[in-house]
């Protein structure tokens, strides 16, 4: 995962130390000869003062002297080189030890990052990667041969990270929490990029240090919450509305009612009562707006019940079917080989989700087209996945989908998806989307053993 780069200096202190020791090993092997002769000579100058007899030669004892203190200074030296030999002995074992805890150190920094899920990426100040971790070759889908490349070769332009580099170089200040939409095989991905200046333990730049986080599943979240937060304040709203329009209306359509009973005996009132069918049918539109409206609004308890869903989904189609065919919209069930076991549901509430999405699939393909269903289940979540060959959402759309009221058609009300994703919540599942020009799909995905609200 990492490259590090081995330093001259490292190799120089091996050497430098195999000839140390080397060099000492010599100097006390000579030295020891050096004593062997001194200790050789003075025996044959005692073994010869000894022939003489004892009358000692007049200068000798200087010279007897010199030799005792040649022989006492080779052994002082010997201990000496012995000594160095062990110091360089012990330095050598601590140095292998502090090599041995270093590399374990490094393989401990190598695990730590490796499991991280963020992903990590430095560049020296040249602009050159120096290390990698996994979560990074993941989600920017790059090879452990970039290490050593410069940043350009894992960049994109729908993920410029030379630009992050070059600011938090040059300005010294770091970048947080910049987004970017990368797209990828399958789906979008969000990815959050920080910046910060690498450097020493003595404050020294070394470069730049990029962290990678995927945030798509999080910011998912926060847009379902906000959704949620939305519904709560909806429903007390909608309860206040429906109490102060819902009498108010009921009386203006009871005198419409009766001014309509008392205008069809005058015959030379048709334009009164032509005006008074336009004010009761806008009445009647009216009321149906605050019936949609508090039904959005409204949490719904559920009917749960262990649901076929299968059969479900094939009702739906079967309610779809002759639009589908005016369209020239081809519509295929696709379940896995195995039997899919019964789901707790609201079968009326689902088939509602499930036709919501099917109309619109076929809404984006005015022209014809393949509209896909896939049943499956998998680890305790049942998915459904609706799949159209449509032109794809376009990315101004995208972050108002689920919002009420919002629509790109000219009829209907702009609830769709959004009383979709209310109901598939509270039984405690998702809608999710991918989309691209190929087509887009819905995934909805609901627990089979959640416990919803039951009526």
């Amino acid at each position: 995962m990492f490259r590090v780069k081995e330093t001259e200096p490292a190799y120089g202190f091996v050497f430098a130390q195999w000839v140390v020791r080397i060099t000492l090993w010599l100097a006390l092997l000579a030295n020891i000869v050096s004593a062997v002769l001194i200790f050789q000579e003075h025996r044959h100058l005692t073994a010869w003062l000894e022939m003489r007899g004892p009358m000692e030669p007049a200068g000798l004892a200087p010279l007897r002297r010199e030799v005792a203190i040649q022989f006492a200074s080779s052994l002082a030296v010997s201990l000496i080189l012995v000594f160095s030999l062990a110091a360089t002995w012990w330095l050598r074992r601590r140095y292998l030890l502090s090599q041995r805890a270093l590399r374990q150190v490094k393989m401990l920094a190598h695990d730590i990052l490796a499991s991280m899920d963020r992903g990590i990426v430095t560049i020296d100040e040249q602009g050159v990667i120096t290390s990698v971790n996994s979560a990074a070759l993941q989600l920017l889908q790059a090879g452990i041969e970039c290490v050593g490349r410069p940043l350009e070769a894992i960049c994109s332009e729908d993920l410029p990270l030379t630009s992050v580099y070059c600011h938090v170089v040059a300005t010294r200040e770091p970048i947080r929490d910049r987004d970017f939409t990368v797209a990828r095989a399958s789906r979008e991905l969000r990815l959050r990029i920080d910046g910060h200046l690498l450097k020493d333990f003595q404050d020294k730049p070394l470069g730049c240090v990029i962290h990678v986080r995927d945030v798509t599943e999080r910011i998912l979240l926060e847009e379902r919450m906000r959704r949620m937060e939305r519904f709560l304040g909806l429903a007390t709203l909608a309860s206040g509305l429906h109490h102060e329009i819902k009498n108010p209306l009921t009386a203006l359509s009871i005198h419409i009612q009766l001014l309509e009973e008392s205008l069809q005996d005058r015959p030379d009132c048709e334009s009164m009562i032509a005006l008074v069918n336009v004010v009761k049918t806008e009445a009647c539109r009216l009321n149906g707006v605050l019936e949609s409206f508090r039904s959005f609004a409204n949490l719904q308890y559920l009917t749960i019940q262990p649901t076929n869903v299968v059969e479900v989904v094939s009702d739906a189609i079967r309610l779809v079917g002759p639009q589908a065919a005016e369209q020239n919209v081809r519509v295929s069930l696709v379940q896995p080989d195995e039997t899919l076991p019964l789901v707790p549901l609201d079968a009326e509430k689902f088939q509602q989700v499930v036709l919501n999405l099917v109309i619109n699939a076929l809404e984006a393909m005015p022209e014809g087209g393949v509209l896909t269903l896939r049943c499956a289940a998998n680890d305790g979540t049942f998915r459904l996945s609706v799949s159209d060959t449509g032109r794809g959402i376009p990315a101004e759309v995208r972050q108002n989908l689920f919002r009420p009221y919002f629509s790109t058609k000219s009829a209907g009300s702009g609830l769709g998806l959004a009383l979709s994703e209310k109901l598939i919540s509270q039984h405690g599942g998702q809608i999710e989307y991918r989309t691209g020009p190929q087509g887009t799909t819905f995934d909805v995905t609901v627990p089979i053993d959640h416990k919803s609200q039951v009526a």
